[in-house]
């Protein structure tokens, strides 16, 4: 009995060292969540401030939800559906800004080398004008 006593002690106490251990463990993953969670409320005001200056979706915020169990709840967002397809439209929409900006940038070009070519034919032919003043002089 006094055994059995002794052994029920040593279990009891390895159960307590264990019940320590896992609220030691518990605590650091709730400094380390609390940590995470203050660095993505940094993040979100620098995201709300960015979608604000690209002037993407009037009205659209990052507000966490400490209580959300994935990330859509969290960040009370669904990426996918509102997030995506506007910046693939504000995307798109510089890609066609830079494609018009790149053809106005060819035709200036062009407009740039036969205006060199009108200013050297000129220089030429004042050149030319100028060497029939010289030998009537």
């Amino acid at each position: 009995m006094k055994m059995e006593l002794q052994a029920v002690e040593r279990d009891i106490m390895e159960a307590e060292v264990a019940r320590n251990g896992l609220e030691e463990k518990s605590w650091d993953l709730d400094t380390m969540i609390g940590h995470k969670f203050k660095e993505l409320e940094a993040l979100s005001i620098e995201c709300n401030q960015a979608l604000r200056m690209l002037k993407l979706l009037q009205g659209l915020q990052y507000v966490l939800n400490a209580k959300g169990s994935s990330p859509a709840e969290v960040l009370r967002i669904d990426y996918k559906s509102t997030l995506k397809p506007a910046l693939d439209s504000f995307a798109d929409d510089i890609n066609q800004s830079s494609m018009s900006k790149l053809e106005e940038l060819i035709s200036l070009q062009q407009q740039s080398v036969e205006n060199a070519t009108k200013i050297e034919a000129k220089r030429n032919r004042v050149a030319a004008l100028q060497s029939n003043c010289d030998e009537v002089n």
